[in-house]
């Protein structure tokens, strides 16, 4: 499902109904239409079968993309023997909806030992299979909600304080994870500023970046993954916020900052 929901035929993108966040499509549908287009492109560009992964993507979600068809263009930004970069454009000037970069990797190091920050860990929970799936659906959230799984532990919104937003979250029909769901995911869940409301506020992303920790085919689609968001900072109707997605046995999966804007 999300597989065709992201993929670019014949230069279109085509936003099917149900999927949308208020005026346009759901950001994640965006940021994994980027990267299996940049994957796609850049292994059209393969010579030695030796493919390239993805490593990061960095998106700016300058305007809603609406639902039905829109012009997509991929151009190389650079196609070296080890990296490339890729430039990912929906909509066309000066009307620009979506400009991505996604930046892919070949393996190196190999005697260099995995490190990750052991101040980074996974927040507490109870196995996600005892935490209640509670359904989500408009008015009180986006439409795309009902097509996803969630299980939330705390940070709901509208409730007045600052707290973390942790939930259990993951597309229902078990699709195998690659580097677009996984990316794709993390935008999920609604942003940790909203908590700080006690009544709805319309809250858009501007710049959306994340990296990819590990490789998506060790992540079981079967099982959902642990989301945390943070609010960092919000000044002048601008919010920073963190996002972190983690697999039931405790490996950081994705790492996420996002701008947002609180527009009234």
């Amino acid at each position: 499902m999300y597989r065709d929901l992201t993929t670019v035929l014949d230069g279109s993108w085509h936003v099917e109904p149900g999927w949308a966040q208020g005026r346009g499509a759901w950001g994640g549908l965006g940021v994994g239409m980027a990267v299996r287009t940049a994957e796609h492109a850049d292994r059209l560009l393969d010579q030695d079968g030796a493919a390239r992964i993805v490593r990061e993507v960095s998106v700016d979600m300058l305007g809603p993309v609406p639902v039905g068809a829109s012009l997509v263009r991929e151009t190389p930004l650079r196609v070296g023997s080890g990296t490339s970069a890729w430039r990912v454009v929906v909509g066309s000037e000066p009307e620009v909806l979506v400009s991505a970069s996604v930046v892919l990797g070949r393996a190196r190091g190999g005697d260099q030992p995995v490190i990750v920050d052991e101040r980074l860990s996974p927040p507490p929970s109870p196995p996600w299979s005892e935490v209640a799936a509670v359904p989500l659906a408009p008015p009180l959230a986006p439409e795309f909600t009902e097509r996803l799984e969630f299980r939330p532990l705390s940070g709901l919104p509208y409730q007045g304080r600052v707290e973390d937003v942790v939930c259990w979250v993951r597309l229902p029909d078990e699709e195998p994870v690659d580097a677009a769901l996984a990316l794709g995911l993390i935008d999920a869940l609604w942003p940790a500023t909203l908590v700080t409301f006690t009544e709805p506020r319309p809250i858009a992303t501007l710049t959306f970046a994340a990296s990819l920790l590990v490789d998506p085919a060790t992540i079981d689609p079967a099982a959902p993954l642990l989301h945390r968001g943070r609010l960092v900072s919000r000044r002048e109707g601008y919010a920073t916020e963190t996002r972190e997605l983690w697999t039931p046995d405790g490996r950081l999966a994705v790492f996420n900052t996002q701008v947002m804007v609180v527009i009234k």
